[in-house]
């Protein structure tokens, strides 16, 4: 297929629909993000273009490759985030365990309503949080959350001692939060 009948087609096919996907990739990314987000999948339509076999599909079609770039986008940030977080919160962690104090984590555990911890749960990376809630907090065996997550013992009991480890540097880094804003009012 020629170069200039194809891109003709193409614009046909999917340019009309441009104002709706850079809509619907405002839901999952701000201003020039979510245009981003709409230009690769432009591109990876243009690459899949011979694909499309109905033209009347190709809302649809483009809808499903914005979701894909969306998601993969989404979990690409999320992982350079965690690891981000992951580096803080293993750096304070190293500064709790060198003092004498008493671990923010046994503090929290020993005197947090189930909301807080909840939202200290939700500011780690999901696979610690969910291993650290069900045994921690349900009390599950090692076996049954090997079970229920589909991962190895061994792995789960590394997620959950790690969890921990990154539970209480969050709560050491947030308690220096607070303190820092208690002495600035």
């Amino acid at each position: 297929m020629k170069a200039e009948p194809k891109r003709a087609r193409f614009q046909a096919s999917t340019l009309p629909h441009l104002d709706r996907l850079v809509a619907l990739a405002s839901r999952w990314a701000d201003g020039h993000e979510a245009e981003d987000y709409v230009q690769e999948t432009y591109i990876r339509a243009w690459a899949a273009f011979d694909q499309l076999r109905d033209p009347e599909a190709a809302f649809a079609w483009l809808c499903q490759i914005l979701r894909m770039v969306a998601s993969e986008r989404r979990r690409t940030h999320a992982r350079r985030q965690g690891l981000v977080l992951i580096t803080e919160l293993e750096a304070a962690l190293e500064e709790m365990v060198a003092s004498d104090a008493p671990s923010p984590l046994d503090d929290l555990l020993a005197r947090l309503e189930a909301g807080e911890l909840r939202e200290a749960l939700r500011s780690i990376p999901e696979e610690f949080a969910e291993a650290i809630e069900l045994h921690d907090v349900h009390g599950l065996k090692y076996r049954e959350i090997a079970r229920i997550t589909s991962a190895p013992i061994g792995t789960v009991m590394s997620r959950i001692s790690r969890g921990r480890r990154l539970l209480a540097g969050l709560l050491a880094v947030t308690g220096e939060q607070r303190a820092k804003r208690g002495v600035a009012t």
